[in-house]
């Protein structure tokens, strides 16, 4: 492989050429094709092109059963069989079996190495009455027949699933104590980056060899794990003494058996607690003997519940020993410190007899809003629990002084108040329905609904008529003086922006 600015590259395979350009995004993103000359020891000089999803392809001559032999064959006879013994991923080095993927990728996009022509000759085989078979079917077929494995990879480790990543095969064959050669290794050490994300442990095992071999996967992934959230590096001199804890741990739930372990050891710390503000101001003070109830009932109702939380999964071993304290503490801090907002409030709703707010609150079913009923049933005598809703109701308006003829004239008036705003609502929503409408004047003019509506009102339009028109109706603005009409839209606002006008308009009139 030979660049224009004079480097040179040299890969065993054609599959090992698209390895090296297409695995790194920055080297394919900034290498004109233009500028790299291939060739290939035995067959010269072999087309290089760019794809139009910016992947390279190589173009090299022959029928796409010769094509796809001779990639696969090299794969074969330099990589993985090189003596006749299969070898497995991490017995050879991470770009070589990148290689390996990438010819294995041509059953999925032939077109890194079979150009249109070549894949529109048909049949694979030899014999012009042989079936077809297309290329994911061809090269799956000869993976498994000359590696014993498909193109998505061999098993990771016996009984799991397949994988076609070099890192996942290097982790768990370290894992498992296998003999990986330092060739291999150097690939991890020189570019700790690969596998940061789901393969962290990766990184223990290439710089500590005392952990190879010596615990089960999930003991090991977990140790790495609860070592690395507490920043604390496993080494050649403590590694020892982490194993010799972590290995007579159940199997089951490793990650909190382990960390537990390792907290009883005082190898990691407690955890730390959050700083919470205590209240200040208006909140940090009782307004009455009712709001320090309250507040007493929310401090402990929070500090009973989350404390029940934390034991109970605990118990059922999602949490571990130092967490479980961590929420223990939580729950003393956030009981110590809650405020007096919720408690004061409701307190001055009932020395303001503010009944509208003391309904809001405590006009639910018994167990909405308990703690403060029961706070107002300890506090005042007033049971608002356990009682049909009316005599709830009532005792609300009791506890404000009303008589039954106020409360019967306080509903009225409310009532009348929520019709009013759920009609200012319904005018709001229609205005701006009406506002995303267009109207052209029969001059030209262009005006949106709530302009045009309000032009009509303006010159006398002020009565609503609808008239059949087959199945539907049409809906006009009429000036009864003159005898005109103005068509509305009910489907653009203009119809219910016209109603809420014009009742506006009467209503400023009779006043």
């Amino acid at each position: 492989i030979t660049f224009d600015t004079g480097r040179v590259e040299s890969r065993t395979t054609l599959a090992g050429v698209l390895a090296f350009f297409n695995c790194d995004d920055d080297l394919r993103r900034r290498t004109p094709v233009e500028s790299v000359r291939l060739r290939h020891i035995a067959r010269g000089d072999i087309p290089l092109i760019r794809l139009a999803r910016g992947n390279f392809a190589v173009r090299p001559s022959g029928s796409m059963r010769e094509i796809l032999d001779t990639i696969i064959g090299e794969v074969d006879r330099i990589i993985l069989r090189p003596d006749g013994k299969v070898l497995k991923p991490f017995e050879v080095s991470r770009d070589a079996w990148d290689a390996a993927v990438a010819a294995g990728r041509l059953g999925y996009f032939p077109e890194e190495a079979l150009a249109p022509e070549c894949r529109d000759q048909g049949t694979l085989f030899a014999d012009p009455d042989a079936a077809f078979v297309d290329p994911a079917c061809y090269v799956e077929q000869q993976f498994r027949a000359r590696f014993g494995f498909g193109t998505n990879g061999p098993e990771y480790s016996p009984g799991a699933g397949i994988n076609s990543r070099h890192e996942v095969h290097v982790a768990y064959a370290l894992q498992r104590g296998e003999k990986v050669r330092d060739c291999v290794l150097n690939g991890y050490r020189d570019s700790p980056d690969i596998g940061k994300y789901d393969l962290l442990w990766l990184k223990d095992l290439v710089a500590v060899p005392a952990l190879r071999g010596a615990l089960p996967a999930d003991k090991l992934q977990a140790l790495c794990g609860v070592m690395r959230h507490d920043n604390l590096a496993i080494t050649a001199h403590n590694a020892a003494r982490l194993i010799t804890l972590v290995k007579p741990l159940p199997a089951d739930r490793a990650r909190v058996a382990v960390d537990d372990a390792l907290f009883a050891a005082g190898i990691v710390p407690p955890p730390s607690l959050p700083t919470i503000a205590p209240p200040t101001g208006e909140d940090a003070a009782p307004v009455s003997p009712l709001a320090a109830r309250l507040h007493s009932l929310i401090a402990r109702h929070r500090y009973t519940e989350r404390a029940a939380r934390a034991q109970e999964e605990q118990a059922k071993g999602t949490l571990t020993q130092r967490m479980l304290q961590r929420e223990l503490r939580l729950a003393t801090v956030e009981r110590d410190t809650t405020s007096y907002s919720w408690p004061n409030r409701l307190a001055l709703a009932v020395m303001e007899r503010n009944v509208a707010q003391l309904l809001e609150a405590l006009d639910s079913p018994t167990d909405q809003n308990a703690l403060s009923k029961r706070a107002i049933r300890e506090e005042l005598g007033v049971v608002l629990t356990g009682v049909p809703a009316a005599t709830r109701r009532r005792r609300i308006f009791e506890l404000c002084g009303f008589s039954e003829a106020e409360q019967r004239q306080w509903d009225i008036e409310a009532a009348a108040a929520r019709t009013a705003l759920l009609q200012a609502r319904d005018a709001e929503r229609a205005r701006e329905q009406a506002e995303a409408a267009r109207w052209r004047l029969p001059e030209g003019r262009v005006l949106n609904g709530r302009e045009y509506v309000d032009m009509c009102i303006d010159e006398g339009f002020r009565q609503i008529k609808h008239y059949p028109r087959g199945s539907a109706r049409v809906y006009y603005l009429e000036d009864p003086q003159r005898r005109l009409a103005r068509k509305l839209r009910a489907g653009d606002g203009t119809l219910a922006y016209a109603t809420a006008r014009l009742a506006e308009v009467q209503s400023a009139m009779a006043a």
